[in-house]
């Protein structure tokens, strides 16, 4: 009888630490999990415009950027009312993704001038106008490709019938650029596409914070 009772009681000792171990184990694990979404959130994938530093420059008359020296905004030397809406649209790539911008815009070709017998660099433009938009306290909002998702999901009738992806080349997709001024005031989005040797598109619009 004895025996049969020391047996009983060594069941339910082990029983108990297999259970505290268990439970352990449970609360090591929580608490670890815990931990992970703590130091590694999970990105929503919105863009937010207050990532953006505010920029104390003076911008100056919209559309705030001259075109290099030779170069011309679609071969005028001065820019024509009819490249600037005071309401109209533009999608811009931002880390990969086209997001719907509403505001005041200039839409141009980058053109260069050819009595000189010199080609279109788009290096000496790019590197012009990241200069120049960083010298306005501007930041640059696109480095990546835009998948042709993007602009499948967007549809021609938008980009292309309506000139709303006018600064967008399908051709291009991996070389958007794509800047934000913002100040106290306003934000400043400017997007570009650059064809070596041929040609550039530009759009800069401009809307209230």
């Amino acid at each position: 009888m004895k025996k049969i009772i020391l047996c009983a009681a060594v069941v339910v000792a082990l029983a108990s630490c297999k259970s505290k171990t268990n439970n352990t184990g449970t609360a090591d694990t929580a608490a670890n999990k815990t931990e992970v979404s703590k130091t590694a959130p999970v990105s929503t994938g919105k863009f937010d415009i207050n990532i953006i530093p505010v920029s104390d420059k003076n911008l100056d008359k919209f559309p705030y950027l001259s075109p290099p020296d030779y170069y011309t905004y679609n071969y005028d030397k001065v820019i024509k009312p009819e490249s600037i809406r005071d309401v109209d649209k533009e999608y811009f790539a931002v880390n990969g993704k086209l997001l719907l911008q509403q505001g005041k815009t200039f839409k141009a070709h980058i053109e260069r001038e050819r009595n000189d017998g010199q080609k279109f660099n788009s290096l000496v433009v790019s590197t012009y106008y990241d200069e120049a938009i960083k010298a306005l306290g501007g930041v640059q909002v696109n480095n990546v490709p835009v998948p042709k998702t993007q602009i499948d999901s967007v549809g021609n009738p938008e980009l292309i019938d309506k000139r709303y992806g006018y600064s967008i080349d399908y051709n291009l997709l991996d070389d958007i650029k794509t800047y934000i001024i913002r100040t106290k005031t306003k934000q400043v989005w400017i997007q570009m596409t650059l064809m070596n040797d041929e040609t550039g598109k530009i759009t800069i619009l401009e809307k209230g914070v």
